[in-house]
Formats: C-alpha cells, structure tokens, sequence
C-alpha cells in the first residue's frame, strides 16, 4: 500500500472517529456531567462495534452501522443540539484523543512490522478475517475457517470495521489500531480527571497509560538493550513463570491482542463507575436510566473483547452499587425503589448486550478454564514491589494519618514475609490502611478493589492449559493488567487531591507551552524506542514491508495471493508451531488456512477437536503426492503455498499431475487444483 493510501486511511479513519463522536455526545449530557464531550469518544466506538456486530450475524453490510449515527446527527443539528461555542470549549478533549492517537502512530511507524514475535500473527490474522469477511463469529483463519466462538475476538471485530469503513488494507489497519485504542484509552482516562478534578490536573489520570513499572526502570539503569528491558521488567515474579505486563509495555511492544485492544473500555467503565459514585444524586430519573445503560454496554462488552476483564469489573460494579444504595440508604434513611431500579438492572442488561456470542461461546463444547486453584509458591517481595511498588506507596503515603491512629498494622507485612507472603501482607496493610481511613474519597474505593485482586493473585489462580510450570501465568497476567488500571487510577487520582491549587498560579500559555514540550519529548522517547525494537524496518504503516527484505519470495507470493485470491479461497501453509515465523501468509493475508499455530488452536479448542489430526493431514499433503489432491478436497484448499518454511519443514513432494502452478518466484511457487 503506497504512501498516498496509507495516508487516506489514517484521515479517513480519524474522520470517521468524529463523525461518531459527534453524533452521539449531545444524547449523553444527561449521564455524564462535563464529561459528556470527551466520553463520547469511546462510547461512540462501543456502539459502532455492537451494531455492526449484529449487522454481522445477519450478515448484511457492516457499512450500515454509519446509518444510525448519521440519523442522530441530522437530528441533532436540526435540533441545534450542535453548537461551535460548545464544540471550541471542549476541544481539548478533541486534543487528547488525537495527541494519544498520534502518539501511538509514530511508535507504529517506526516499528511496524506484523513479526512472528509475540502474538502479532495471530492478531493479524483475525483482523485481516474480519475485513475478508465481516460476519460474526468470524472465520477462524488457523482453523479452516471454523468459527471464531472459541475466542474473544470483538476487539479485532472493532478495529476490522473501522477498517472497512475507512477503506485500509489489513496489514496497514493491523498499525493503527494501537493508536486508536491509546487515543480512546487517553481521552477516557483524561475524563475521569476532568470529572473529579479541575482542567489543570486532569491530565493526571492519564500517567497511567505512561508510567513504566519499576523493575523497568531498573532494567534500563542496568544498560540492557530496550529489548531486554522491556522483555525482563515483565518477568520479574516466579523466575520469569510469570508475565507482569502493564500499558506502556504493551504499547510498545506491539502485539494488538485483545487485553490491550480492552484497555480503553476498562478506563471508561471506571469513568462511568466514578459517576456512578459521586453524581447519582445530580441525575434526573432519565440521567440514571442512561448512565445504566452506558455502564450495561461497557460491561457487556467485556466478555466478547477480553474475557478475563469481566471477571473483575462486574464484582467490582456490584461494590460500586453496594456502596453507592448503602450511601443512599444512609442519607435518606428510605430508598426510592425506582431510584435503584436502574442500578439492579445493569447485569441483566449487560448480558443482553452481547447474549447471542455468550450463548455460542457456552453452546461451543470446549474451555481452557479447568478450575481454581490455591498458589503453592506466592510472588517474591522485590519482584512484586517492582510492578506494584508505586501505587502501594502513593496509597500508603495517602494512609499515613491512619497510620499513626493503627500503627500496630505494620506488623502485619513483616509477620506474613516470615511465612513466605511478604505480598500478600504487604497488599493486605494497604488494604486496611484504606478501610480503617475516616475520609473517604471516590480513589479509596478503587484503591481498595486494587489491593484486593492483588491479595487475590496471591492466594488463587484459574487453572488453564498453561500447565504446572506457568500454572500462574495468566492469572498474573490478565488480571494484573486489569489491577494496573483500578489501583493505578486510584494512585493518581490520590496524586491528585495533594497537588489541588498547586497549578493556580501558572498562566495557560506557559501550562500548555510545557505540555506540549513533554509531548514532543514523548514522540521522540517512544518513538525512539520502537526504532529499537523494530531492527531497522520502519518508515511505513505497512505490517507487511518487512517481508520484502527478509523473505522476498515469500512477499512476493503472499502480494500474489492479495491480487488474485477471493476473501473466502483457502490456502495451504505449513502447520504453524506458535511464535515462529510459520503461518505467515494467513497471518498477512487474512485468508484461511486449515491450520495455523497448533498450540493456540489446540488451546481454544480444548476437548472439541484433535488438532493433531489436521496437523498430520496438512504435512501428508506436503509428502504424500498420493494424497495431495484429495486433502486439499478434504479442507477445500484452493492454494496449495510453497515457501522456504514449507521446505523447510517438510519433503515436499507433489504429484506430477493434477496441479497447476499459479506462481513461482525463486524459492515460492503457488498451486492450485488443475
């Protein structure tokens, strides 16, 4: 994709952002008090994505969801709901979410290669899916085109649409969709400073997209390389059995897998929850209906994007009523029933949202989730305090008053790291500290749900296939991404309340003149270090550029494959083995192949299929020129690709007839059935 179109998408799909955006902010100011504009954002996309996603399953054209948002702004200029005064005083909300956008865009240009390292074929194989095909569930590319019920894949689905609409080609759209979740995570975090701040120190929420972990900080005082660094400050806790990744992390490395494509809805949830807490009061009856139903879309969400994220924000909704009904029922002594109606009815709705993907998900037949179990060997001190250590001493400075009335609390790390759980006492202090606190602010309740996961993480694990040498592995992970938002917000909203007044003095020129210096220092910082990683292969958007240089055969058949291939052709490949460079050309291209990495597939498709049987059919197809034609029969192949990983990992012996050859390129040829 030249230059020129690359260009084209990115505008067209910032335009198409805004269009959103703007079409739905006027019908959100009932809910959301000064936040409206900016949360508008997000909950535009969320939107988008629902529609379009049961425009999927009826399969109709995924270009209609621009229909509603259209409607709505007709109405809304009609109706002068839309005004320029309105729309210059909340621009800054525009700012961030392009200023967090374009962040993102200049580390995926300098680093943009679709990489066998870490998970970023997998990820682009289900985006380029979604684009060859937009219906839901989606074709499962490593599975012979199988539905895609067994994963949790609506984050591709979001990002696949803006695709479409935005006329891109996947492996340039496979680059802007970090950016657009960085700019949406951005605007959602600024707004939860906005709502419970003074513009001045709104900004500060966001830091926790930015922040790097502690044992970051150290990897990089030691000299490693940015590769090492950011590779070892994740894997500081159980000998490295054990990933602590958190947004900056993410970010930079560059895997669009669905915990970070879910991150900025998790910070709009916590917007809204914050609401919730501290504005339920100042609704209308029609305000608290539609925070419900924003808080019910959010959440449902969650299972279709990420999983794992539901397992701590719906327990954490239903605190954040609890608490809200108990300040209610305190202040009034008598609740109206219709007052929580709403608040009850938010996990039913949330439910509904997405009921149809949660029916075929159960209906399925196969989980990797086998149970919970007890941890055996918790995290050690230094590597735990080398993600949390931050945060828990923001809390624990912001507790000391209550320290000095519960001194004796101290007691409780020290007693527990004898034992072995220095950790866990250490996350259990600072949970007390929070309880026994006689202020209570809108962080205390987050900062406490954070402490809690953390004691959580200590005590139990979901036991998956990982099996018993990583049997933490994604408990850790998962969910400690999730806690990094919930205790890191709180940690910043604490940060916060101490610096309110500090900025009065500073005029708006000299503010915004040293916000935008940070901003260009940033550019360059992060930028600079996706040049790092990148290995000398950036300057492009395209994912796929990469390949020209170091496997030009292969890029040559794989551009063949795009110009000539249909959406819905399959195309034979080597049986992946995960985190190689095999299943490369369904992973650029998007079509189907009948197997991609077996060890992925074999862990979605647990107890549902032998994964090994296809494995050895697709290698027969390889060797056996008896077979051939009947196994690409068998799983419709209608490309049979032979590159340097197929010789390499296979004899290859074809049949001297019945296949045509539709391509040959140095070590690539491409047959097809004569």
């Amino acid at each position: 994709m030249t230059a020129e179109l690359q260009i084209l998408t990115v505008v067209l799909l910032i335009f198409i952002i805004k269009f959103c955006q703007l079409a739905v902010y006027p019908y959100l100011r009932p809910a959301l008090p000064k936040i409206y504009y900016g949360l508008a954002y997000p909950i535009s996309i969320l939107l988008l994505t629902l529609i379009s996603w049961y425009l999927g399953i009826l399969h109709l054209p995924v270009q209609l969801s621009l229909i509603p948002f259209a409607v709505l702004f007709g109405i809304s200029i009609w109706k002068k709901q839309i005004s320029l005064p309105e729309l210059k005083a909340n621009a800054v909300f525009d700012v961030i979410f392009l200023a967090g956008f374009f962040l993102l865009l200049a580390v995926r240009f300098a680093y943009p290669g679709i990489l066998p390292s870490g998970e970023k074929f997998m990820d682009a194989a289900i985006l380029g899916s979604v684009m060859n095909n937009a219906v839901a569930a989606p074709a499962d590319a490593w599975f012979g085109g199988a539905p895609l019920t067994v994963y949790y894949y609506l984050g591709h689905w979001m990002c696949g649409i803006l695709g479409i609409l935005s006329f891109g080609e996947s492996a340039v759209v496979f680059n802007l969709m970090l950016p657009l979740v960085f700019g949406l995570a951005a605007v959602s975090a600024f707004s939860i400073g906005e709502l419970l701040f003074d513009r001045r120190r709104a900004w500060i929420p966001i830091l926790v997209l930015l922040i790097p972990s502690i044992s970051l900080i150290v990897r990089i005082c030691c000299k490693d390389g940015i590769v090492m660094a950011l590779w070892n400050a994740t894997r500081v806790i159980g000998d490295g059995a054990v990933i602590s990744e958190f947004p900056l992390f993410s970010f930079l490395w560059g895997d669009p897998h669905a915990h970070v494509l879910g991150c900025f809805n998790q910070l709009t949830f916590i917007c809204l929850l914050l609401v919730m807490l501290t504005r339920w009061k100042e609704l209308s009856t029609y305000g608290h209906w539609l925070l419900a139903v924003l808080l019910s879309v959010s959440l449902g969400t969650m299972p279709v994007m990420n999983s794992w994220d539901v397992l701590i924000y719906a327990p954490l909704y239903l605190a954040g009523a609890g608490v809200l009904i108990a300040k209610l029922k305190k202040d009034s002594m008598k609740i109206s029933v219709n007052e929580i109606k709403p608040l009850i009815l938010v996990p039913f709705l949330s439910i509904i949202s997405y009921g149809l993907f949660l029916i075929n998900m159960v209906t399925s037949g196969g989980s990797s989730i086998l149970g919970v179990g007890f941890v055996t060997d918790p995290s050690e001190i230094l590597g735990f305090l080398g993600i949390w250590g931050f945060f828990l001493f923001i809390v624990i400075i912001d507790g000391l008053k209550t320290l000095r009335r519960f001194w004796f609390l101290a007691a409780i790390p020290v007693i527990l790291f004898f034992f072995g759980y220095g950790s866990l006492g250490l996350a259990l202090f600072c949970l007390l500290l929070l309880i026994l606190k006689k202020e209570k602010y809108a962080d205390t309740f987050l900062a406490a749900a954070g402490c809690i996961i953390l004691i959580l993480m200590e005590l139990i694990y979901v036991k998956d296939y990982m099996g018993p040498d990583f049997y933490r592995m994604n408990t850790v992970f998962k969910f400690g991404f999730a806690c990094w938002f919930i205790l890191g917000s709180a940690a910043f909203l604490m940060i916060g309340r101490w610096i309110r007044g500090r900025f009065a003095g500073v005029s708006r020129k000299r503010f915004l003149a040293t916000a935008g210096i940070i901003y260009v220092i940033l550019i360059f910082a992060l930028a600079g270090c996706g040049m790092g990683l990148s290995g000398g292969y950036g300057g492009t958007l395209d994912g796929s550029a990469w390949l020209k240089t170091e496997h030009p055969d292969d890029a040559a058949g794989i551009s063949w494959l795009k110009e000539h291939a249909d959406a819905s052709d399959i195309i034979a490949e080597a049986a992946g083995t995960s985190y190689t460079y095999s299943s490369r050309v369904s992973a650029v291209t998007g079509l189907t192949a009948p197997l991609g990495w077996a060890g992925h597939e074999a862990g979605w498709r647990s107890g549902l299929v032998s994964v090994d049987t296809v494995y050895s059919d697709i290698q027969m197809m390889y060797e056996n020129p008896g077979f051939t034609l009947y196994l690409m029969e068998k799983y419709g192949v209608t490309y049979l690709f032979v590159g340097e990983v197929e010789q390499e990992k296979y004899r290859v012996s074809l049949p001297a007839n019945g296949l045509e050859q539709v391509f040959a390129e140095g070590n690539c040829a491409i047959y097809k059935i004569a």
